[in-house]
């Protein structure tokens, strides 16, 4: 209405001649013309507003900044993290990578879930991730940058630590996907009670522990040592406990026994998957049965998914309690 009125004062007063046929005349085709745009604009008006919806948020990832409309609902998850961080806020993707192993979603999760499988962490299938129509893609940083812009034309895509990533890029990378969701009060309040129950098992390690602590993984050809920036390191560090290798790196792989005994941790937790390994050829070597831990009775051989596969918080509650169980437990 006030713009209908706006254009009968114009013309009404830039048309001062005393004939009223041509005032008539000439205020009538400029306001239907007039109107015509006044009503254009506030359609447009009203169309723009619910483009930039404040639904609409820029969610800053590893690989710059993706743009999120609303609450996604329809979600592809590239590695297990990003599954166990969707199962933290409540939410089952449509479409995971695993490796064409869906027991092993099972044993991350405790439990079974309805998904479909996209393939492969290193090499998801495009197609399969296409057809299941997402609204979010959730990919991890080493595996999935080569892939960021295809991942991109399917859905918007958040590019994440996971593969590399310590614990504390784990929690961040939690209520950044949850921030995607529309959700990120939630993910803050999952992570403030995971951090909660962590603090309760580590207040059962004495505060005399000098020990150092170590994950390697063992398979029939392959050490590989987990430093203090690794997933497993860093959640020794929340324990408050020792890493015995530190480094900048979160792996030193393609190691030998040598290497091991000369870090020589006084706890060694041994993760393997289920067939033979070296480790079965050391148990009688004299250099192994040197390695304090070893000496000491403390190694533990521990299940290679839990520990290196899977890294998130339900991986790190795991750790945290196997520590307690096997070191602390009275």
């Amino acid at each position: 209405m006030r713009c209908f009125q706006k254009f009968i004062f114009s013309d009404v007063f830039r048309n001062r001649t005393p004939s009223i046929l041509r005032l008539g005349l000439v205020t009538a085709r400029k306001l239907n013309t007039k109107l015509l745009i006044c009503m254009m604009i506030s359609a447009g008006s009203s169309a723009y507003a619910q483009d930039t919806s404040p639904d609409q948020r820029a969610i800053v990832h590893q690989l710059g900044s993706t743009t999120i409309t609303g609450n996604p609902k329809n979600i592809i998850a590239l590695e297990y993290s990003f599954v166990e961080a969707l199962d933290a806020l409540g939410v089952v993707p449509a479409g995971i990578a695993d490796d064409n192993q869906p027991k092993r979603i099972n044993q991350l999760l405790g439990k079974k879930i309805e998904y479909k499988s996209v393939g492969t962490r290193l090499e998801p299938n495009l197609e399969l991730v296409s057809s299941i129509a997402p609204d979010l893609i959730v990919a991890d940083e080493l595996r999935h940058s080569n892939i960021y812009d295809q991942l991109g034309s399917i859905a918007p895509t958040v590019v994440l630590n996971s593969w590399e990533g310590g614990y504390s890029d784990i929690k961040n990378s939690l209520i950044t996907i949850a921030d995607a969701l529309g959700i990120k009060a939630t993910g803050e309040k999952v992570i403030k009670d995971h951090e909660a129950a962590i603090a309760e098992l580590a207040k059962k390690v004495p505060v005399d522990e000098k020990r150092s602590f170590l994950l390697a993984v063992v398979t029939p050809d392959v050490l590989t040592l987990h430093t203090s920036s690794s997933f497993s390191g860093s959640v020794f560090t929340a324990m408050g406990l020792k890493p015995a290798l530190i480094s900048s790196k979160p792996l030193e792989g393609g190691v030998g026994l040598e290497r091991l005994a000369s870090i020589n941790p006084d706890v060694l937790f041994i993760a393997t998957d289920a067939e033979g390994t070296l480790l079965d050829q050391w148990r009688t070597n004299p250099v192994w049965l040197n390695i304090s831990a070893v000496r000491n009775g403390k190694v533990f051989e521990v299940d290679r998914n839990q520990y290196t596969r899977f890294r998130g918080l339900r991986t790190a509650m795991i750790i945290a309690r196997d520590v307690v169980d096997n070191l602390y437990a009275k």
